[in-house]
Protein backbone atom coordinates (compact mmCIF):
# COMPACT_ATOMS: atom_id res chain seq x y z
CA UNK A 1 0.00 0.00 0.00
CA UNK A 2 1.66 3.64 -0.91
CA UNK A 3 1.62 5.59 1.83
CA UNK A 4 -0.49 8.68 1.53
CA UNK A 5 1.03 12.25 1.17
CA UNK A 6 -0.82 14.53 3.46
CA UNK A 7 -0.75 18.26 1.65
CA UNK A 8 -1.57 20.88 4.49
CA UNK A 9 -0.95 24.74 4.20
CA UNK A 10 -2.60 28.17 4.73
CA UNK A 11 -5.82 29.52 2.75
CA UNK A 12 -4.53 30.29 -0.16
CA UNK A 13 -1.52 28.33 -0.90
CA UNK A 14 -2.66 26.58 -4.12
CA UNK A 15 -3.74 23.37 -2.26
CA UNK A 16 -7.13 22.80 -4.31
CA UNK A 17 -4.92 23.78 -7.69
CA UNK A 18 -2.35 21.23 -6.58
CA UNK A 19 -5.06 18.70 -5.82
CA UNK A 20 -6.61 19.25 -9.36
CA UNK A 21 -3.27 18.62 -11.37
CA UNK A 22 -2.30 15.89 -9.12
CA UNK A 23 -5.49 13.92 -9.90
CA UNK A 24 -4.80 14.24 -12.96
CA UNK A 25 -2.41 10.78 -13.05
CA UNK A 26 -2.58 10.13 -9.03
CA UNK A 27 -5.62 9.64 -7.23
CA UNK A 28 -6.09 12.81 -5.04
CA UNK A 29 -9.11 13.87 -2.80
CA UNK A 30 -9.56 16.97 -1.15
CA UNK A 31 -11.36 16.79 2.66
CA UNK A 32 -13.05 19.78 1.78
CA UNK A 33 -14.74 18.43 -0.81
CA UNK A 34 -15.39 15.33 1.03
CA UNK A 35 -16.97 17.46 3.84
CA UNK A 36 -19.33 19.03 1.70
CA UNK A 37 -20.32 15.67 -0.16
CA UNK A 38 -20.88 13.93 3.50
CA UNK A 39 -22.73 16.94 4.94
CA UNK A 40 -24.58 18.15 1.81
CA UNK A 41 -23.97 21.56 2.40
CA UNK A 42 -21.42 24.07 1.55
CA UNK A 43 -18.52 24.81 4.61
CA UNK A 44 -19.61 28.52 4.97
CA UNK A 45 -23.14 27.17 5.66
CA UNK A 46 -22.40 24.36 7.78
CA UNK A 47 -19.96 27.36 9.66
CA UNK A 48 -22.79 29.49 9.76
CA UNK A 49 -24.91 26.70 11.03
CA UNK A 50 -23.08 24.36 13.53
CA UNK A 51 -19.89 27.03 14.29
CA UNK A 52 -16.05 25.84 13.65
CA UNK A 53 -16.05 23.66 16.59
CA UNK A 54 -18.48 20.83 15.06
CA UNK A 55 -16.88 21.90 11.32
CA UNK A 56 -12.97 20.47 12.83
CA UNK A 57 -14.63 17.34 14.94
CA UNK A 58 -16.31 16.53 11.61
CA UNK A 59 -13.15 16.91 9.63
CA UNK A 60 -11.16 15.09 12.02
CA UNK A 61 -13.56 12.21 11.46
CA UNK A 62 -13.20 12.69 7.39
CA UNK A 63 -9.82 12.62 7.84
CA UNK A 64 -8.97 9.13 9.41
CA UNK A 65 -11.23 7.62 6.90
CA UNK A 66 -9.31 9.20 3.75
CA UNK A 67 -7.92 7.01 1.63
CA UNK A 68 -5.47 8.10 -1.48
CA UNK A 69 -2.29 8.51 -2.64
CA UNK A 70 -2.92 12.57 -2.24
CA UNK A 71 -4.90 13.80 0.81
CA UNK A 72 -5.18 17.71 0.54
CA UNK A 73 -6.77 18.99 3.96
CA UNK A 74 -8.11 21.93 4.94
CA UNK A 75 -6.20 24.96 6.40
CA UNK A 76 -6.87 24.38 9.91
CA UNK A 77 -6.32 20.31 10.10
CA UNK A 78 -2.89 21.32 11.75
CA UNK A 79 -4.98 22.73 14.59
CA UNK A 80 -5.68 19.35 16.65
CA UNK A 81 -2.57 17.48 17.32
CA UNK A 82 -4.49 14.36 17.15
CA UNK A 83 -5.01 15.49 13.20
CA UNK A 84 -1.11 15.86 12.78
CA UNK A 85 -0.58 12.75 14.36
CA UNK A 86 -2.74 10.20 12.67
CA UNK A 87 -1.22 11.95 9.59
CA UNK A 88 2.53 11.84 10.80
CA UNK A 89 2.14 8.19 12.27
CA UNK A 90 0.18 6.99 8.51
CA UNK A 91 2.15 9.52 5.46
CA UNK A 92 3.91 11.96 4.56
CA UNK A 93 2.97 15.29 5.53
CA UNK A 94 3.87 18.25 2.70
CA UNK A 95 3.26 22.14 3.70
CA UNK A 96 2.75 24.59 1.21
CA UNK A 97 4.41 27.90 2.25
CA UNK A 98 3.97 31.36 1.19
CA UNK A 99 3.97 34.66 2.96
CA UNK A 100 1.05 35.98 4.41
CA UNK A 101 0.25 39.08 1.62
CA UNK A 102 0.66 36.96 -0.75
CA UNK A 103 -2.01 34.31 0.54
CA UNK A 104 -4.43 37.31 1.64
CA UNK A 105 -4.36 38.37 -2.04
CA UNK A 106 -5.35 34.99 -3.28
CA UNK A 107 -8.08 35.03 -0.51
CA UNK A 108 -9.29 38.40 0.28
CA UNK A 109 -12.47 38.23 -1.86
CA UNK A 110 -13.66 34.53 -1.30
CA UNK A 111 -16.55 33.80 0.71
CA UNK A 112 -14.73 31.29 3.10
CA UNK A 113 -15.87 32.02 6.68
CA UNK A 114 -12.56 32.91 8.59
CA UNK A 115 -11.81 35.22 5.85
CA UNK A 116 -15.13 37.21 6.49
CA UNK A 117 -13.86 38.06 10.12
CA UNK A 118 -11.22 40.73 8.25
CA UNK A 119 -7.71 40.45 7.07
CA UNK A 120 -5.97 41.23 10.58
CA UNK A 121 -7.83 38.05 12.42
CA UNK A 122 -6.39 35.99 9.14
CA UNK A 123 -3.55 37.49 9.60
CA UNK A 124 -3.21 36.16 13.21
CA UNK A 125 -4.70 33.04 12.47
CA UNK A 126 -1.44 32.80 9.40
CA UNK A 127 1.13 33.14 12.62
CA UNK A 128 -0.32 30.85 14.89
CA UNK A 129 -0.68 28.43 11.97
CA UNK A 130 2.36 28.73 10.56
CA UNK A 131 4.38 26.99 12.96
CA UNK A 132 2.20 24.12 13.14
CA UNK A 133 3.30 23.80 9.40
CA UNK A 134 6.86 24.36 9.87
CA UNK A 135 6.63 20.70 11.23
CA UNK A 136 5.62 19.17 8.26
CA UNK A 137 8.13 16.18 6.87
CA UNK A 138 8.33 18.80 3.43
CA UNK A 139 8.15 22.81 3.74
CA UNK A 140 7.78 23.28 -0.09
CA UNK A 141 7.62 27.40 -1.42
CA UNK A 142 3.55 28.38 -2.78
CA UNK A 143 4.99 30.56 -5.16
CA UNK A 144 6.19 28.18 -7.53
CA UNK A 145 4.23 26.59 -10.27
CA UNK A 146 1.50 23.70 -9.97
CA UNK A 147 3.48 21.88 -12.33
CA UNK A 148 6.90 22.16 -10.13
CA UNK A 149 5.61 21.23 -6.87
CA UNK A 150 3.71 18.03 -8.10
CA UNK A 151 6.61 17.62 -9.72
CA UNK A 152 8.86 17.43 -6.52
CA UNK A 153 6.44 15.27 -4.73
CA UNK A 154 6.65 12.97 -7.36
CA UNK A 155 10.53 13.26 -6.66
CA UNK A 156 9.88 13.12 -2.98
CA UNK A 157 7.49 9.93 -3.75
CA UNK A 158 10.22 7.89 -5.57
CA UNK A 159 13.10 8.99 -3.19
CA UNK A 160 10.25 7.67 -0.29
CA UNK A 161 9.75 4.51 -1.61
Amino acid sequence: MIKPFYIIGFMGTGKSSLKRYLEISDHAIDLDEMFEAHVKMDISTYFEHYGEDAFRLQESKLLQQANAAYIVTGGGIVERDDNFDLMRERGVIIALDLPYEMCWDRIKDSDRPLVRRGKTTVEALYARRRPLYARADYVLDASLSTEVIAQTLYQIREEDT
